[in-house]
């Protein structure tokens, strides 16, 4: 499996826990509809939701819909991924045994020398990492609490020690879109992903 994840904004080197929080949660829209629009997804979280036993002489209510079984199996997910209040759904964890290469487009403004440091980007892909994983605790979202939208919050990684492979092309930002000025921890960022298991282990093992 493999797709792109995007970033437009502030990217600050060496990034608050708030701040990387506001990241994290820029990614979330797009890992939701990842995991609705694709097959492999869809099926995983689906077979996440155990219906109630039957019960005798009790009518129970008709099965949910496919879409309806979806968002109950996102929903048993979170449950099983919460911290730092938040019901997660991470896609890349142990259990799923997948190794997850990034290669990573990183448009920024150059300094007023006109260098691009690689420390400088070092610290900003740091920040990059830790808004890719999902929280462990309170402090790491800097309190947040969740709300409607992101109830379950998805996320890329359990941890971001899951990477396998990273590869940064760093070019200059001349301008975001529909911005009429610059700042000096503006980016644009493009993270292609790829996902390749480990073994022959299918996706169902991430629940067993």
């Amino acid at each position: 499996m493999e797709f792109r994840l995007l970033f437009e904004g502030r990217l600050p080197s060496g990034g608050n826990a708030v701040e990387k929080h506001t990241i994290r949660k820029s990614f979330h829209p797009q890992l939701r509809r990842l995991w609705h629009v694709n097959n492999n997804l869809r099926q995983l979280a689906t077979n996440s939701w155990t219906p109630l036993p039957q019960l005798n002489g009790v009518d129970l209510p008709s099965l949910p819909t496919a879409d309806e079984r979806l968002e109950l199996g996102l929903a048993a997910i979170g449950k099983k991924w919460n911290r730092a209040g938040y019901n997660l759904v991470p896609l890349v964890t142990p259990d799923m045994a997948l190794r997850c290469s990034v290669d990573i487009v990183f448009l920024r403004p150059e300094d007023d020398r006109g260098i691009l440091k690689n420390g400088d980007i070092d610290n900003k892909l740091k920040t990059l990492f830790d808004a890719l994983r999902m929280p462990e605790s309170a402090a790491e979202t800097g309190n947040a609490v969740p709300d409607a939208d992101d109830d379950p919050l998805f996320v890329l990684l359990q941890d971001d020690g899951l990477i396998s492979e990273v590869k940064v092309a760093t070019d200059q930002l001349l301008m975001l879109p529909n911005e009429r000025r610059i700042r000096s921890d503006d980016a644009h960022v493009i993270i292609h992903v790829r996902l390749n298991h480990r073994n022959a282990r299918t996706f169902d093992n991430y629940f067993g």
